[in-house]
């Protein structure tokens, strides 16, 4: 968990579990050519002084939708266009004196409009992201504008249902310090016996194709799984499992702050992406044999809900699309296929 800095506000991707809101909020993001309007609260109010996008509570009996263009407009006399109007993500904060669920919608317009402020703001301006880190903006702004970005970056992944399934167990699960010599291990025999149970499983998909981590304990996983099928397997680089100090880096963004998320997490995060969008490109029906930090970003990206983000060694999940853009994803057992 993440805090933010002298503030002891927490902002949360995933709902916590004693997460109890007393307000929902509705925020809107309204970009120019990748500026921002951000307006300064006055004195005198809370947090006077400080920096933030419209947003206000949504009043009893409103929807988020209703509530970003009814406070858009109260604080600004900005009139937002519905049809283009985006709903970006819910995240869920907690301060010190209050908890609530925090909607973030997307507007862009074309030009600058006129912005007429009402008491509760005394100034505007047009940041970018980089710009907006030198301002001294509300508890919990920058943390809000990061998770912004990483939504509405959220990748497109091709829309087509995929299996994934973790390696079995290793010494470096029993150790994890040795993972930071050496991360390319083979199973131990706890891990092997995993393997084998969960090949009970796989020979119940309707498996076109498997895909595999080149390394030796995802390899070894692969092996045993299919010992007793014939189904075409690949190699994929990209499937490569992050090093012990990225995924150390990698997992506080579940329950804190993007602004802690560095080059090296990135980069990892795309590459996990890029690794099963080649799966889904090229077969009809994939099972991705790999490893628990690939699953954690496929998870991240697409921000999953209701789902654990660690599995266990061999536990094997079903990948699914959902409308337009989202992605659902669930942890398979023998029985889901006896029901």
């Amino acid at each position: 968990m993440i805090e933010s800095v002298q503030t002891n506000t927490f902002v949360f991707r995933k709902k916590p579990k004693d997460f109890t809101p007393a307000v929902e909020v509705a925020a809107c993001y309204i970009e120019i050519n990748g500026k921002f309007l951000f307006l300064k609260r006055a004195i005198g109010k809370s947090e006077g002084g400080k920096w933030g996008v419209p947003a206000g509570k949504q009043e009893s009996g409103e929807g988020s939708l209703e509530a970003v263009c009814r406070e858009t407009y109260e604080e600004t006399q900005i009139i937002l266009n519905k049809n283009q109007l985006k709903f970006v993500g819910t995240l869920f904060i907690k301060k010190p004196d209050v908890e609530y669920t925090y909607h973030m919608y997307h507007q862009k317009l074309d030009c600058e409009p006129l912005v007429t402020l009402n008491n509760e703001h005394d100034e505007h301006c047009w940041l970018s992201f980089d710009e907006a880190k030198d301002f001294p903006v509300m508890a919990g702004g920058l943390e809000t504008l990061c998770h912004f970005k990483a939504l509405t970056n959220k990748p497109q992944l091709t829309r087509k249902p995929f299996y994934f399934i973790r390696h079995g167990e290793s010494v470096a699960n029993e150790q994890p310090d040795i993972k930071r010599i050496d991360h390319n291990l083979p199973l131990n025999q706890r891990g092997k016996a995993q393997a084998a149970s969960a090949r009970h499983i796989i020979e119940n998909l309707p498996l076109s194709s498997v895909f595999f981590s080149p390394i030796q304990r995802a390899v070894e996983t692969k092996e045993i799984l299919l010992s007793s099928l014939k189904i075409e397997h690949e190699a994929v680089d990209d499937l490569r499992e992050c090093k012990a100090d990225v995924w150390n880096k990698m997992v506080l963004l579940e329950g804190g702050s993007d602004l802690h998320i560095c080059d090296e997490v990135e980069d990892f995060l795309e590459r996990a992406v890029r690794g099963v969008e080649f799966v889904l490109k090229k077969a009809p029906a994939a099972l991705v044999v790999a490893h628990g930090g690939i699953h954690w970003a496929l998870c991240y990206a697409l921000s999953i809900e209701n789902h654990p983000w660690k599995i266990g060694n061999c536990e094997l999940v079903h990948f699914q699309p959902v409308g337009k853009r989202d992605w659902k994803a669930e942890v398979l057992t023998l029985s889901s296929f006896q029901k």
